[in-house]
C-alpha cells in the first residue's frame, strides 16, 4: 500500500487526483457541484420541463440506503419549490441496464438518478410537479447508473458513511481496481481506500459509525488494522483526543481573581495570620515575659503596671 493510500484524503492527494470520467464530468457540470474551464462551462437551461411527481419513480438502486430529514426538505421545498432539477432517465433506458427492474419502478414513465431525496420531500410537501434533466445517456448500462447516482451523493456531500462504502465496493467490483474508480469519480486513490476501510470494521464499530458515536478519521483509521485490534485502537485514539481536550481547556481557562465574590485572597490571609512584630502569640511567651517583669520589677511597680494596662 502506498503512503498516499495509507493516509487518505487529504488536500494534497485530492489535488492530485486523476480527472473523472468524461460522463461523470458531464453530469457533475450539469448538477453545478464541479465547474469546468471557464471558456467550456456547461450552460444550464433557463428552464427546465416539468413533470408530474406520479411519473417519476426513486432509483431502485439508489447508493443511499436511507433519505434524511425528509420532513425539513419538504418545509424548504414548500416555501421555495425546487431550484436545482432532479435528473432523470426515461423508463425504457432505465429498464434497458436493468430489464429485471420493471417492478421496482411500478408505472413511472422516469426513474430519478439525481434527487431522490427532493422527490420524496416533493411528494411529503404536496407538490405536483418538479423540474428535471432528462439524460438517457447516464443509463448505458448498469454500471454508468451507479457511477452517475454516486458521483451525485458524493459531490452533494450527503451520503451516509457506510453508504457511500458500500457503493463504492459495488464500483470497485465493476471497474477491477480501486485506483479505477478513483479515477471515475475524479478522487485520489487514498480517498477511496480510507472510505472503503469502514467495510472491514468490526459491526460493533460499524454501529457507532451509523450513530455519529465515533469520528470518522478514527473509524478509517483502525479500519485499516485487523479486526481483534479495532476495539483498543479506537479507544485509546479517543482517550487521546479526551486528553488533549482537555489539555486545551485547561490552558484556555482564567485564573479566578483571588478577591472574586469578596474573598480574602489566600496571600490576605496570610497576613492576617502573621503576628505584628513585638506581638505575643503563646502561652509560653506570656510565662517567660512576665517571668521576665517579675525580675525586673518590684511588687509594688507590678502592680501598678497592671493598672495601667486595665486603664
Amino acid at each position: 500500500m502506498s503512503k498516499a493510500d495509507a493516509l487518505g484524503g487529504s488536500r494534497t492527494f485530492d489535488a492530485v487526483a486523476q480527472p473523472m470520467s468524461s460522463r461523470a464530468a458531464s453530469f457533475a457540470a450539469f448538477s453545478g457541484q464541479v465547474g469546468a474551464p471557464p471558456d467550456h462551462q456547461a450552460t444550464v437551461p433557463s428552464e427546465s420541463p416539468r413533470i408530474s411527481v406520479e411519473q417519476l419513480a426513486p432509483n431502485p438502486y439508489n447508493p443511499r440506503a436511507t433519505l434524511a430529514a425528509i420532513e425539513e426538505m419538504a418545509d424548504s421545498l414548500a416555501g421555495k419549490g425546487i431550484i436545482q432539477p432532479l435528473t432523470v432517465v426515461t423508463r425504457d433506458a432505465f429498464l434497458a441496464a436493468h430489464p429485471d427492474s420493471a417492478a421496482g419502478i411500478a408505472t413511472a414513465a422516469y426513474v430519478v438518478v439525481d434527487g431522490n431525496r427532493r422527490l420524496a420531500g416533493a411528494k411529503l410537501a404536496g407538490l405536483d410537479d418538479v423540474p428535471v434533466h432528462v439524460d438517457d445517456s447516464l443509463a448505458q448500462d448498469a454500471d454508468t447508473l451507479l457511477e452517475t447516482a454516486l458521483t451525485a451523493a458524493v459531490q452533494h456531500e450527503d451520503l451516509e458513511p457506510l453508504d457511500e462504502a458500500r457503493a463504492l465496493q459495488r464500483l470497485v467490483d465493476v471497474h477491477g481496481s480501486q485506483r479505477a474508480v478513483a479515477r471515475s469519480l475524479g478522487k485520489s486513490s487514498g480517498w477511496v481506500t480510507q472510505r472503503l476501510a469502514l467495510l472491514n470494521l468490526t459491526p460493533e464499530l460499524k454501529q457507532a459509525v451509523s450513530e455519529k458515536a465515533i469520528p470518522l478519521d478514527v473509524a478509517r483509521s483502525v479500519g485499516q488494522l485487523p479486526e481483534q485490534q479495532q476495539q483498543s485502537a479506537a479507544e485509546r485514539a479517543l482517550e487521546q483526543r479526551a486528553a488533549k481536550k482537555r489539555e486545551r481547556t485547561k490552558s484556555t481557562e482564567k485564573p479566578v481573581s483571588p478577591r472574586a465574590g469578596g474573598l480574602p485572597s489566600r496571600t490576605d490571609a496570610a497576613v492576617e495570620k502573621q503576628p505584628t512584630p513585638g506581638m505575643v502569640s503563646s502561652v509560653d511567651e506570656l510565662e517567660a515575659l512576665a517571668q521576665e517583669l517579675r525580675d525586673r520589677l518590684t511588687a509594688l511597680q507590678v502592680e501598678k503596671l497592671i493598672k495601667l494596662l486595665k486603664a
